[in-house]
């Protein structure tokens, strides 16, 4: 074997080695949202308010691993589940938003009609600022156009609480 082939063999091999993790190089645990709740309730139907608040848990796959952390989300709401599963947001897509928080995040999109469906699902971000997958898509619909009379002081009054 010439010496430049030895060297050849030899460059292959640190690289092969380089690119493999060590422990200091190990990959960050993923975080993904699950167990998606609109209003506190799976699925809902017959939502009151105009601007229902949205919640998700954390699960990681390194369960063991402390200190895991959501440092941003984002939300997608879409009018139909096509449309979700092609990641149009047509009612709501407020892009990444910075946040660790995962509970009471209040739906800001387009508004909502009587008996409307929303179909919505989100991803976050790590403490490493890795994306995850999105999550399991989810749905809420609107209340009736009976409730619709109450929403707007019902909204009016659940808003004056938190001043």
């Amino acid at each position: 074997m010439s010496l430049l082939s030895c060297l050849w063999t030899l460059s292959i091999v640190a690289i092969a080695l380089l690119a493999l993790p060590t422990s200091s190089q190990a990959a960050p645990a993923t975080l993904r949202a699950t167990n998606l709740r609109c209003e506190y309730k799976t699925n809902p139907l017959g939502i009151e308010i105009a601007a229902p608040r949205l919640s998700w848990l954390l699960a990681s796959d390194k369960s063991e691993e402390r200190g895991q952390a959501q440092s941003a989300y984002q939300i997608l709401v879409a009018s139909n589940r096509a449309g979700l599963d092609h990641d149009n947001g047509d009612l709501w897509n407020p892009g990444k938003v910075a946040s660790d928080e995962s509970i009471q995040i209040e739906y800001a999109g387009k508004k909502l009609a009587s008996s409307q469906q929303a179909w919505w699902k989100v991803r976050v971000w790590n403490k490493s600022g890795q994306p995850s997958s999105w999550s399991e898509p989810a749905t809420w619909t609107m209340g009736s156009a009976r409730q619709e009379g109450l929403e707007g002081e019902v909204d009016r009054l659940r808003r004056a609480g938190r001043r």
